[in-house]
């Protein structure tokens, strides 16, 4: 099934060929590739060079290998936590600032929220639900963001759209710490505290009343809202464009 590579940077072409094999089928998920030794053989190179290339598949979700092991890397049954990794070490690396960040989360908050309306089922529901309940619960900041994450998360879902799931749950895990200062008790923040969970049963409320055009509308500025405190006024205004107009007037921007 696999062809000897040139030996140049042989560990790029043993990855490709690796990776054509899962997306074309050949490989499904649950199954094994060859055992480390076959690799060796049928790429013609080296031990070393089989284990960078299983390194880099791994990391990227499509592998998993056990160590010890008498069977060949396992296919994975999905690449999103690798995907997940990818996209976080990009955000941290290409130093994205908060503001572009936010701004990213007011439009994709927005569209999940409109399409959740008229796409959510009673469990949907019942999980955001749960999740704002997990919200009033919580006797500290990060469990608190960590209810808010979970709140989002579910809408995603109800959203149906995997691309907004995915991305847009990277996006929200790297702001994060930025919700939990905003709702620490300890920063003085308690009324931002029940404010956040009223905004939260709002939306709930307009998402099951299948109110689009007012979840859409809360999802931004709920957003907005929560973080603008954390930004310098140029930075608020970028975010303010994302408003709709009575709010941006109400807001002197």
């Amino acid at each position: 099934m696999f062809t000897q590579v040139d030996k140049k940077r042989a560990f790029e072409a043993v990855v490709q060929q690796i990776e054509s094999a899962i997306y074309s089928g050949e490989y499904a998920p649950g199954d094994f590739l060859p055992p480390e030794r076959t690799l060796v053989e049928d790429f013609g190179v080296g031990r070393s060079t089989v284990r960078e290339a299983l390194r880099i598949l791994e990391s990227m979700g499509l592998v998993r290998t056990s160590p010890g092991s008498r069977s060949g890397p396992e296919v994975c049954g999905s690449v999103t936590p690798g995907l997940t990794r990818m996209l976080r070490g990009a955000v941290r690396m290409e130093e994205i600032p908060v503001v572009d960040l936010v701004q990213y989360r007011i439009i994709a908050g927005a569209a999940a929220n409109r399409l959740a309306a008229q796409l959510r089922t009673d469990e949907h529901l019942e999980r955001m639900e749960a999740a704002i309940e997990a919200m009033e619960a919580a006797t500290d900041a990060a469990t608190f963001a960590a209810a808010d994450d979970g709140f989002h998360m579910v809408v995603r879902e109800a959203a149906g759209n995997r691309v907004l799931g995915i991305v847009g749950g990277v996006i929200q895990d790297a702001t994060l710490d930025l919700v939990a200062g905003a709702v620490d008790p300890s920063a003085g923040a308690s009324r931002m505290r029940r404010e956040f969970i009223a905004d939260h049963r709002r939306i709930l409320d307009a998402i099951a009343g299948r109110d689009g055009d007012t979840a859409a509308r809360l999802a931004s500025q709920t957003l907005y809202d929560a973080y603008s405190g954390a930004l310098d006024e140029d930075q608020r205004r970028r975010l303010a464009v994302l408003l709709e107009p009575d709010a941006r007037t109400a807001r002197d921007l």
